[in-house]
């Protein structure tokens, strides 16, 4: 059985070969062994802590191979974004002008330098290792984020971002970085992005020109990519849009890549979620299959399995299912058809 849950730090061993299989690109989950502990533990507390409001929580999820006890993913969500450390991003903007002596009118584009969305939650650091994307794994992981928030609102605020991983070229040379940031940084991408994820973000708010960048007086390559992921990126910005994320002219400070936000309560998965008790264990294996979660916050599990709905409201579960969620009768459940 497939599942999701927080993790713990039983698990750095698994947590470093995923770490290593995500390297280089994944900078949320770095291949350093102290580094991952570090983020294992802020996960521990911030499950452990009593919340009133959202703040510099961070909780990371992992996906598990019961049959094999295996770790084959990851996927995290930040609570609130700006608490510890300001976070960035470009706004592209267009601006006119018109001159009445050559009767001439010019439009260009412009990037200005925002904390836009500062105050968000994030859902980040979602990778699947390559055996496992089949069988709805992906969609799995990374829609187990929003039962999470769903499950347990309180901890987060209204909205909700997520960065997609920029276009990089077949050297991994990310044009948009190369005409920008490289300017300012001296240092590469990797770099630099590595050093953000570790050591925070004030360096950018030192060093990072804060007047509009003309976009016209990028390189063409550096333009074209501007609002542009990654080919691989693209079926998870698909994903995402699908789930009601939408792109509203942010984009990454890095590599230019699409930022796209949310209101948590409009997530399709949210929206759609319904809360029931566990009334049975189903006879037959059924047809429609849903994502479903339960546990309170220490015992979280998420995973896919059939269920049936009863007039009363409850559901029928799988026994597969009532064992890998650690649950029985008549325990609540939270469910969204996939």
């Amino acid at each position: 059985m497939i599942i999701v849950r927080p993790v713990e730090i039983t698990d750095i061993d698994h947590l470093m070969e995923i770490a290593l299989a995500a390297s280089p690109g994944m900078t949320t989950l770095p291949p350093d062994r102290k580094a991952l502990e570090r983020k294992i533990l802020i996960s521990s507390k911030s499950i452990t802590r009593t919340i009133k409001d959202p703040g510099s929580e961070v909780y990371l999820l992992v996906m598990e191979d019961t049959d094999t006890e295996k770790l084959v993913g990851t996927a995290s969500i930040i609570a609130k974004l700006g608490i510890d450390d300001q976070f960035y991003s470009y706004k592209l903007n267009k601006q006119t002008q018109y001159s009445r002596q050559i009767n001439k009118k010019v439009t260009v584009e412009t990037l200005h330098l925002t904390n836009h969305f500062e105050g968000f939650a994030e859902v980040a650091t979602l990778y699947l290792t390559d055996a496992y994307r089949k069988n709805g794994n992906g969609k799995l992981l990374a829609r187990s984020r929003y039962l999470f928030m769903a499950e347990f609102r309180n901890r987060f605020p209204d909205k909700v971002m997520a960065d997609l991983r920029g276009y990089f070229d077949e050297n991994g040379r990310s044009p948009f970085w190369e005409a920008l940031g490289r300017h300012f940084f001296d240092m590469s991408y990797s770099e630099a992005d590595l050093y953000g994820a570790l050591n925070g973000n004030q360096f950018i708010a030192d060093l990072m020109p804060k007047h509009p960048i003309y976009v016209n007086l990028l390189p063409m390559d550096a333009r074209a990519v501007i609002g542009r992921p990654n080919d691989q990126g693209k079926p998870a910005l698909a994903m995402l849009e699908k789930e009601g994320f939408r792109n509203n002219g942010q984009v990454d400070i890095f590599d230019g890549a699409p930022s796209v936000d949310a209101h948590i309560d409009e997530l399709k998965t949210v929206k759609d979620s319904h809360k029931a008790r566990v009334g049975g264990i189903m006879a037959l294996q059924g047809d429609q299959e849903y994502l479903v979660c339960a546990g309170n916050i220490e015992s979280y599990r998420a995973c896919i399995c059939c269920l049936e709905i009863e007039t009363d409201g409850s559901v029928l579960l799988p026994q597969t299912a009532l064992d890998a969620l650690n649950i029985g009768i008549p325990d609540l459940i939270r469910y969204s058809a996939l």
